[in-house]
C-alpha cells in the first residue's frame, strides 16, 4: 500500500494490535516515500509518544499536503507506554508550532493534553489560516488556566475557523466570557460547544453569567446601534435553556439575510411593545428629512420568503412614528431643519 504515491485517504480508527513501534515504522515509512496524504484517521489506537513524535516528523514534511487529521482517544490503553503522554503532546505541539500546516479539520478528543499542551496547541493552530474546524472536547487535565489562552484565538490575524467544539471540559464562566469577548469582530465562526463543561461533582461550570455574555454577543440590548453590530453569523452553541434569549437569536441568525436578522433584532429588542417603540421612536425623529423615505422602508420592509424563527413586523413602528410626525406624510410641510446627524441602515 505505501507503494501507492496516489493514496490521499486512509482510515486506520481502532487497530488494538498495532504497537508504538509499528506505527513508529508506519509514519516514518509513509515520510521516506513520500506519501502525500490528504485526510488520516489514527483515532482510538495504541500509538504511544514513540509513534506521535514520527508523526510530527511526517506532518512537519508534508505540512501543505494533511487536510483532515483525527487523533481522538489516543490514551485508550490500560498500560501508559501504549498511549500518548501529556509529555508526548507537549512535544508533538512543539514540532508543529511553526509548522503553518494546511488542515482544514482536526480532531483531538479524549486525550491527555494538559495546560502546557494546550497552550502550545493554541500557538500552533493561530498561525493555520486553512483550519475550519476543530475539536478538542474531553481533555480533563486541562485546567481553567490553560483554556485562558484560548480566549487569544480568535484575535488572531489567521483565525478562519467556522465550528469548535470543547465540550466536556473544565471550562467556566471566566473562559467563555474572555473567548466571548473575542469574538465580538469575528466574522467566521457559525458554531461553538460548550456542552457538559462540568465539574468533578456534576456542577456546571457555565452558570448564566457566561451564557448571558453569549447572549450580549449575539444581540447587544445597549442601543439600536450596539444591537445592529452583533454577531448575525454564529448559529449553534449546544444551549438549550433559553432564559437569555441565546436559542432564539441563534435561530434568527440561521438565516442567511443577515441585513434582515439586525433588522429582526432591532425591532424585537427596541420596537417589540409600545412602551419600547415609543421610548426609541427618537432615534426616528432625528434623522434629517431627506433620508426618511429610507428609513420608512426599512421598517415596513417584508420578511424575506423562507424565514426560519420569529418574525416581527415593523408596521407598528411606523404607526408610532406617523402618530408622533404627521405632517411627515403631509406633502404641504415645510421641510424639517437639519439636525446634522445620518443614520444608516441595512
Amino acid at each position: 500500500m505505501l507503494a501507492i504515491s496516489t493514496l490521499k485517504s486512509l482510515n486506520l480508527h481502532a487497530n488494538p494490535f498495532i504497537t508504538p513501534s509499528g506505527w513508529r515504522s508506519f509514519f516514518n515509512l509513509s515520510e521516506t516515500r513520500g506519501i502525500q496524504l490528504v485526510e488520516l484517521d489514527i483515532s482510538l489506537n495504541r500509538i504511544g509518544d514513540v509513534g506521535v513524535a514520527a508523526l510530527g516528523s511526517l506532518l512537519s514534511t508534508n505540512n501543505n499536503t494533511f487536510k483532515t487529521l483525527d487523533m481522538a482517544q489516543l490514551e485508550d490503553s490500560g498500560d501508559i507506554s501504549n498511549n500518548v503522554t501529556s509529555q508526548g503532546w507537549v512535544s508533538l505541539f512543539n514540532q508543529l508550532k511553526d509548522t503553518n500546516l494546511a488542515l482544514t479539520k482536526l480532531i483531538l478528543n479524549g486525550n491527555c493534553i494538559d495546560d502546557q499542551g494546550m497552550e502550545l496547541l493554541i500557538q500552533t493552530v493561530s498561525i493555520m489560516s486553512s483550519l475550519e474546524h476543530l475539536e478538542v472536547a474531553a481533555n480533563r487535565l486541562v485546567t481553567p488556566i490553560g483554556w485562558q489562552a484560548l480566549s487569544d484565538y480568535p484575535q488572531s490575524p489567521s483565525f478562519a475557523l467556522e465550528e469548535i467544539l470543547l465540550d466536556e471540559n473544565e471550562i467556566n464562566d471566566d473562559i467563555i466570557v474572555a473567548f466571548t469577548n473575542a469574538l465580538a469582530q469575528n466574522k467566521t465562526l457559525k458554531r461553538f460547544s460548550f456542552f457538559d463543561c462540568t465539574d468533578e461533582d456534576g456542577i456546571d461550570l457555565i452558570t448564566e453569567r457566561g451564557w448571558g455574555t453569549v447572549s450580549t454577543l449575539l444581540c447587544n440590548k445597549t442601543s439600536i446601534m450596539d444591537t445592529y453590530r452583533s454577531n448575525h453569523i454564529i448559529y449553534d452553541a449546544c444551549y438549550d435553556d433559553d432564559d437569555n434569549g441565546v436559542a432564539s437569536y441563534m435561530y434568527l441568525n440561521e438565516n442567511k439575510d443577515k441585513a434582515e436578522v439586525a433588522r429582526q433584532k432591532i425591532l424585537q429588542t427596541h420596537f417589540s411593545t409600545e412602551y419600547d417603540a415609543i421610548s426609541h421612536i427618537q432615534e426616528f425623529l432625528d434623522m434629517e428629512l431627506e433620508i426618511m423615505p429610507t428609513a420608512i422602508a426599512w421598517i415596513g420592509k417584508p420578511t424575506p420568503m423562507g424565514w426560519s424563527g420569529k418574525s416581527v413586523s415593523g408596521l407598528s413602528t411606523m404607526y408610532n412614528l406617523m402618530r408622533r410626525l404627521p405632517d411627515l406624510f403631509d406633502s404641504s410641510c415645510k421641510e424639517k431643519p437639519s439636525t446634522g446627524k445620518r443614520k444608516h441602515f441595512a
